[in-house]
């Protein structure tokens, strides 16, 4: 069994950003994935509570996070013992309820899904009302889009809040046109004022007619790292507690000539046929996820529920790769539907964190992980890749596929290889050869240097 949680002291990045936060009403926390971002503000926001500046503090986080992590926080670290923290989920009629018991409370979390629904429900209120003292928006990238109906939403009711803090580990996860939206959100507009395209236009260029992609003006990238630098503190990574090695081993895979002979007529052709069925593809773009099906083993026909079997090598891997570990814990994260029926197949009844399973069944499910009860347990990054404490109940995963997106990738591996972590690191990835799985592997490879070098810049600034 491994140990519990146990009562913690701030290391002291976190008592400066705490103090960063506290002399600030629009600031920003970038820190590495696990340094401990939400006992910084908490640790502000206590002491400001304490000193009568303010009165309540509204989280919003990524679901999952804000339903499990936020609550717990308090009780890990004895100075924010007496901070008392609800979580608007359920029916909106118990979210209400909830709402207007605030007053009564310190911590106020929300998923950043309820985002809409939330702004609205705030419009009815006094700006007065302790919801509008301290705003904290955990994970920021998920705000990044400027058409995002949830980033437009918060915009809009960014200037009641009378302080506003963001936490981050990716502030730019594909570009530093991503920082737009949280930065016009945390400073009202101040910073660059509140009007993207006008503001994209002053430091990129379209790279194609269509303004599909830009690329950034000579200078540009160095402009805006400046500009948010003085609305940002940075924590380095030589200022974390030492952490044990982290090993990435990836296993490359080589489909048989009839499968990729399925694979290059779906690239080429939008369909291909698979068991006596034919598959179509409506574009390019969903031609490029039935690829990513074929390279895992399967493809979808007519929905989620219409499965045709393409092969089996990706199961095999990971069956020998259990079987290798001898009941060493594993987390398994896994990217479409059937990937997981085909992992529970193989595998057993593997609980799952993923889209459909709730924050009361996660609780259960995260803490038998943490204390060494779950040899496996599988997870989509997109629902368990922000935030979550998993360090404490092994030290492996295993990716059945590489991920799109390289915030989700370092966010899912910081969920073992963070602060607490005590055993040397393994991720093993599986890549089939010939396929966008490469391309996966290779694209978020490219955003994940340049994410580093972005912060590797504003440490210098």
């Amino acid at each position: 069994m491994n140990a519990p949680f146990t009562a913690r002291t701030l290391y002291g990045y976190q008592q400066r950003a705490a103090t960063f936060f506290y002399e600030r009403d629009a600031a920003f926390l970038v820190a590495p994935l696990g340094a401990g971002k939400g006992a910084a503000a908490l640790t502000a926001l206590a002491e400001l509570i304490r000193d009568g500046h303010r009165r309540h503090a509204l989280v919003i986080a990524p679901k999952l996070v804000a339903a499990t992590v936020w609550p717990r926080e308090v009780t890990l670290w004895p100075h924010l013992a007496h901070l008392r923290v609800a979580v608007l989920n359920g029916t909106p009629e118990r979210r209400r309820e909830l709402l207007a018991a605030a007053p009564a409370r310190e911590v106020t979390a929300i998923g950043v899904d309820l985002v809409p629904w939330l702004v609205g429900e705030l419009a009815g209120l006094a700006d007065d009302h302790p919801l509008f003292d301290v705003l904290i928006i955990d994970e920021t990238s998920r705000l990044k889009d400027p058409s995002g109906k949830r980033a437009r939403a918060l915009l809009k009711a960014a200037g009641r809040f009378r302080t506003r803090w963001g936490l981050t580990g990716t502030p730019r996860p594909n570009s530093s046109m991503d920082l737009f939206m949280p930065t016009a959100i945390v400073t009202d507009g101040t910073l660059w004022g509140r009007a993207f395209v006008p503001w994209q236009k002053r430091h990129f260029r379209p790279r194609d007619p269509f303004g599909r992609e830009w690329a950034p003006l000579p200078g540009a990238e160095e402009r805006i790292a400046a500009d948010f630098g003085t609305v940002a503190m940075t924590v380095a990574d030589e200022d974390m507690p030492d952490l044990p090695p982290l090993n990435v081993v990836e296993t490359h895979l080589q489909l048989p000539d009839t499968v990729m002979a399925t694979y290059r007529r779906m690239a080429r052709e939008l369909f291909t046929t698979a068991e006596g069925r034919t598959i179509e593809a409506a574009s390019p773009m969903i031609a490029t996820g039935k690829l990513a099906q074929i390279a895992n083993g399967f493809l979808y026909g007519e929905g989620n529920n219409d499965v045709v079997f393409v092969h089996d090598l990706k199961i095999q891997w990971l069956k020998e790769l259990v079987e290798s570990l001898g009941g060493e814990p594993l987390l398994i994260a896994y990217e479409f539907i059937e990937d997981l029926r085909t992992i529970r197949r193989a595998l057993g009844e593997v609980p799952a964190l993923g889209g459909a399973t709730s924050a009361r069944e996660a609780l259960p499910l995260i803490a038998e992980w943490n204390e060494g009860a779950l040899p496996l347990l599988a997870f989509h990054p997109a629902a368990a890749g922000h935030g979550l404490n998993l360090q404490h109940g092994g030290s492996r995963m295993a990716w059945f596929s590489p991920s799109w997106s390289a915030e989700l990738t370092e966010q899912a591996i910081a969920r073992i290889y963070r602060p607490g972590q005590t055993r040397h690191v393994t991720v093993h990835v599986c890549v089939a050869m010939g396929t966008v799985d490469e391309m996966k592997r290779d694209r978020v490879l490219g955003k994940m240097s340049a994410q580093e070098a972005f912060r590797r810049h504003l440490e210098q600034i």
